[in-house]
């Protein structure tokens, strides 16, 4: 049995609901899933999909709980995490881990339109915290001998964001809908 967390921040579509009485559904659960949709998902933070997001992480639950609500969170007012635990082969519950789906569709590598960046070696921090590193996304790249052409940033793929991002938040999708005997805990949090 493994164990995820969603985080519900203050006045959000999930703090007015509660999922151990009604489970998470998806806000589009009879949109086909698919690559594309993941990717959107992760990156865009497109609600209407057919996906709902986990997380394998606590911390990352509470992040968001605590920081991505309508208002802060309080003692008076908290703001929730939830708990589930999911069993292998649930046939209630279709998960998806983004990374892998990604990774299995890009191109090989050999190929012109490849999912890897040209930047630096630290230009993977602003996919990661693209506010506090937002320099490293915008610095030119460096090019070659003799360095002509026309200076622009690293080239970022929306596969390359959407694994990044995947990792970065230890994400997990479930496919439409994940029932309410899957919750196992709300903890309030501020």
């Amino acid at each position: 049995m493994a164990t995820f967390y969603r985080g519900a921040g203050l006045d959000t579509y999930w703090h007015s609901r509660d999922a151990r009485v009604q489970g998470f559904q998806a806000w589009a659960p009879t949109k086909e899933p698919s690559i594309p949709g993941v990717m959107h998902h992760v990156v865009r933070g497109t609600t209407v999909s057919p996906y709902v997001s986990l997380t394998r992480s606590y911390g990352i639950a509470f992040g968001y709980a605590t920081m991505r609500g309508r208002r802060r969170p309080s003692k008076e007012r908290p703001a929730f995490v939830y708990e589930l635990e999911i069993e292998e082969g649930q046939r209630q519950v279709r998960l998806v881990d983004p990374v892998v789906e990604i990774a299995a569709s890009v191109p090989r590598p050999v190929e012109r339109s490849s999912y890897q960046h040209d930047g630096a070696q630290n230009f993977l921090l602003g996919v990661v915290d693209p506010k506090k590193f937002a320099k490293v996304l915008q610095k030119t790249y460096r090019q070659p001998p003799p360095q002509g052409g026309t200076p622009r940033p690293p080239l970022l793929t929306v596969e390359l964001e959407a694994m990044v991002r995947a990792l970065r938040d230890a994400e997990i999708l479930a496919v439409s809908y994940i029932p309410r005997f899957c919750v196992r805990e709300r903890y309030e949090v501020w």
